[in-house]
């Protein structure tokens, strides 16, 4: 279950133009926070693999995605991202826990739609193999 009081000290651990990794201690998960704007796919290739390091930094296996603001992935995001969790998420071996806030934009959502067919579990599998 996520602890996600507001008076729970939470820490910066990585920041780029695709968003902000936020750490919750107390709550033991990270809060991914999605940008709205264009983004380079290196940007989002570095963002993906900070949240994953930070997952394994603490052993942890819960994470709050926050896509309100999040622009649609691009043909070529979605392709790299699809293929990321491909790989990753054979490499896992536990559970990942999400929960998702999904983007107000509706041609968003349907990207991160398209593109969690691709790999069963979740889109975030990939994340902690970091």
């Amino acid at each position: 279950m996520f602890n996600t009081t507001l008076s729970e000290a939470t820490f910066t651990y990585f920041e780029n133009s695709v968003g902000r990794l936020l750490e919750h201690p107390a709550g033991q998960y990270i809060s991914v926070e999605y940008r709205t704007g264009p983004r380079q796919i290196s940007e989002l290739q570095a963002f993906l693999a900070h949240a994953g390091q930070l997952l394994a930094r603490w052993g942890w296996d819960k994470l709050l995605g926050q896509q309100e603001m999040m622009t649609a992935f691009t043909p070529e995001e979605i392709e790299w991202v699809t293929g990321y969790w491909r790989t990753k998420a054979q490499q896992r071996t536990d559970m990942l826990y999400g929960a998702l806030l999904l983007p107000h934009d509706v041609f968003a959502s349907l990207s991160w739609k398209g593109s969690r067919t691709a790999t069963p579990p979740t889109p975030y599998s990939a994340y902690s193999a970091g």
